[in-house]
């Protein structure tokens, strides 16, 4: 090896180990921070505030997501965390976060609206407001190797403020090797990130290798706030290779409301080569809001150019609905059998 090869050989060991060095250093700094900051109890529950992402849910325990104030105080000891907001409680400003510790460990957590009331069997400590992106970073250090409060420590992060939220639930949804990490970061991008959150979950509807991300990322859409929800959907199953996910794409969309369903799914029937995807988005067709199913069926089943399987798929949904106007329907085409 020449003196010019050995030097650069050294320096690249060197430059290997001061990467590393820094990496850890930096763990360290955020370890040092995160304990002298949140100073988490070893026992027991400890609680923050912190800065919600724009649009945050203000969850707490309801019956329905309609009702507008908690009938109760939500129990942090109940195995079921009872995450609720209804439809016009969004925006608020803060989000409390509610970490439990057994032997120095986190085995529950929980966040609500900073106005949501609790109860505990034991005292809460409460460390006042902290710093969003020093809660995130602790957040995001509990979260892997998958454990069953994986989920649940998403959901928390996902609430926080910051764009560093969104990187890291992306992060997760490219790289973790449990898939329903990856499936959880998805769907909470697209449950309270907004169109930012869309934007990080649209690549994931075409691009992933892993069908049943695909699909799982289509769901997440689903649920966005997104204005574009439904163009990404339609693009999706139109396009992907898998008769599954496209089967999956037309559900969503018609689940979401978005006043193309019919024409997108109808036009689908005529082009779609998979029976399973003609049957799925027939379906999906019943699954829009009344009277939209039943006017949606009822022009596949008057429609001559449908292939006789789909019309029959029409004719069972239209079975299966309880709509008067559907079962006034079928009453007309049973007199004209007689």
């Amino acid at each position: 090896m020449s003196e010019v090869s050995a030097f650069h050989a050294l320096l690249d060991r060197i430059l290997g180990g001061m990467r590393w060095f820094w990496v850890l250093l930096g763990l360290l700094n955020v370890s040092g921070v995160l304990a002298s900051t949140l100073q988490l109890p070893k026992d027991g529950w400890a609680s923050w505030r912190v800065a919600a992402v724009a649009d945050a849910p203000d969850w707490c325990c309801r019956q329905s997501a309609d009702q507008p104030r908690p009938l109760q105080s939500c129990e942090l000891d109940s195995r079921h965390q009872g995450l609720s907001a209804s439809h016009q409680d969004r925006g608020v400003a803060q989000m409390q976060i509610y970490a439990h510790f057994k032997a120095g460990e986190l085995d529950r957590i929980r966040a609500y609206g900073s106005s949501c009331p609790v109860k505990a069997k034991s005292a809460i400590a409460d460390l006042g407001e902290i710093d969003a992106g020093t809660s995130a970073a602790w957040l995001d250090s509990q979260i892997a190797p998958r454990r069953p409060l994986s989920g649940e420590v998403m959901a928390a992060l996902a609430v926080h403020a910051g764009d560093d939220v969104g990187t890291r639930l992306n992060r997760i949804a490219s790289a973790d090797p449990a898939r329903e990490s990856r499936k959880d970061a998805l769907f909470w991008l697209g449950q309270v990130r907004g169109e930012p959150g869309a934007r990080l979950i649209e690549p994931f509807l075409s691009r992933d290798p892993d069908a049943a991300i695909r699909e799982h990322a289509a769901f997440a859409i689903s649920q966005s706030r997104s204005p574009r929800r439904g163009d990404l959907l339609i693009s999706q199953a139109r396009q992907d290779s898998s008769a599954q996910v496209r089967s999956q794409a037309w559900f969503w969309l018609a689940q979401t409301g978005d006043p193309r369903s019919e024409s997108a799914i109808t036009a689908a029937l005529n082009a779609e080569s998979s029976k399973q995807v003609r049957q799925q988005a027939v379906f999906a067709l019943s699954q829009l809001p009344e009277p939209r199913a039943v006017e949606a069926l009822i022009g596949v089943l008057e429609n001559p150019a449908m292939a006789l399987d789909v019309r029959k798929q029409a004719l069972f949904w239209m079975g299966q609905s309880g709509d008067e106007s559907a079962i006034r329907y079928l009453d007309r085409m049973l007199a004209t059998v007689k």
